[in-house]
């Protein structure tokens, strides 16, 4: 009777009673909370429809037990004209790195509270709801960790462990895979991986890996001495658009040595003893040298004095013998003051 006495939209129409319908374009939200963002939130658009031949004031609840997200909406009280509808936006606002499992549900309860002007009883009220589900966005962050980055040096055809850890620090358990990042331009190198230069662990959320490794052995042939890079890289395989995380290590390879280097089999010198070596032999070549120069002067002292061969008595021989001998010892000096210019003996050599 109440309905009959209110003005109809349309004389040749039948009236539609008062009600109202809610919908909303998203009834599984989620909540990006990847760091850096500070604040995030998500926002989802909500309809209200009049159905009814009159206008009416509609009201918005929410049903809503969220603790580390807010559910806020943006009116909660309309005026609608007949057959039409209004929009408004829900907004779920929470904090950074809340965890992927959180799980809230919501409802939004429409309530039809005036018609026409009039209020309408609570025991007539026409009501409409929507529910929905809304999650926290999945994301990763993995931070990959060596404990000794000091440069690895190794010889031809050695072997040794490259070991680290990967830590999760996503917001779910991920499995993080590793790599090394430029294995052709090594393998190219004549580097290998007998282990392989690929794995994936699985790691709890906010926990770190066991020790890890990969072996990496040296080419067979180093014809000289040189360094390389080595760049292990981690990333999420829960999330493609986390950022990777890298880090780098040296390599120093020492060239050949032993036989073909020098020859003989004889090990390679040292600087150290190359030159000392070098001046034991400067020292021997000067010796020989002096000696020969030595040997030039006194024969040339002896070419400009004229032969004499005194008589020597029978009886005195062994006597003269003996003072020759002495005078030649005496004379020495003499003659070696004769070599007064050693330039000159170099020069004739």
């Amino acid at each position: 009777m109440l309905a009959m006495s209110l003005p109809l939209t349309a004389s040749s129409q039948v009236p539609t009673g008062p009600g109202v319908e809610i919908d909303c374009d998203d009834k599984k939200p989620k909540i990006d909370v990847r760091p850096p963002n500070s604040n995030p939130e998500v926002q989802i658009k909500c309809t209200l429809t009049n159905p009814s031949s009159f206008e009416e004031q509609i009201s918005v609840d929410k049903e809503w037990d969220g603790v580390e997200i807010e559910m806020t909406l943006e009116e909660d009280s309309f005026t609608i004209a007949p057959g039409e509808e209004e929009d408004f936006t829900v907004t779920f606002s929470g904090q950074s790195r809340l965890a992927a499992d959180l799980l809230y549900d919501f409802t939004l309860i429409a309530t039809v509270t005036n018609v026409a002007n009039l209020d309408w009883p609570e025991a007539l009220a026409s009501n409409a709801t929507v529910e929905g589900e809304l999650g926290i966005e999945m994301f990763g962050m993995v931070d990959l960790s060596v404990a000794d980055k000091s440069t690895r040096t190794l010889s031809s055809g050695e072997e040794i462990p490259l070991t680290f850890q990967a830590q999760n620090n996503g917001n779910s358990n991920d499995d993080i895979r590793i790599v090394i990042e430029n294995q052709n331009e090594l393998e190219e190198a004549g580097f290998t991986f007998p282990g392989g230069a690929t794995l994936t662990v699985s790691v709890e959320k906010g926990s770190t890996s066991d020790t890890l490794e990969f072996t990496l052995r040296s080419p067979s042939d180093i014809p000289e001495d040189v360094r390389y890079q080595i760049t292990l890289q981690a990333s999420s395989v829960n999330d493609d658009d986390a950022t990777l995380s890298e880090t780098t290590l040296s390599i120093q390879l020492e060239a050949n040595t032993g036989a073909g280097s020098l020859g003989g089999g004889l090990e390679e010198l040292s600087k150290d003893d190359a030159v000392l070596y070098g001046g034991i032999a400067a020292a021997g070549l000067f010796g020989i040298i002096l000696i020969v120069a030595l040997s030039k002067a006194l024969r040339k002292r002896a070419d400009s004095q004229p032969m004499y061969v005194p008589p020597v008595d029978v009886e005195d021989e062994e006597e003269t013998e003996a003072e020759f001998d002495f005078e030649d010892l005496d004379d020495l000096d003499d003659m070696l003051d004769d070599v007064d210019d050693l330039d000159d003996v170099f020069a004739d050599l």
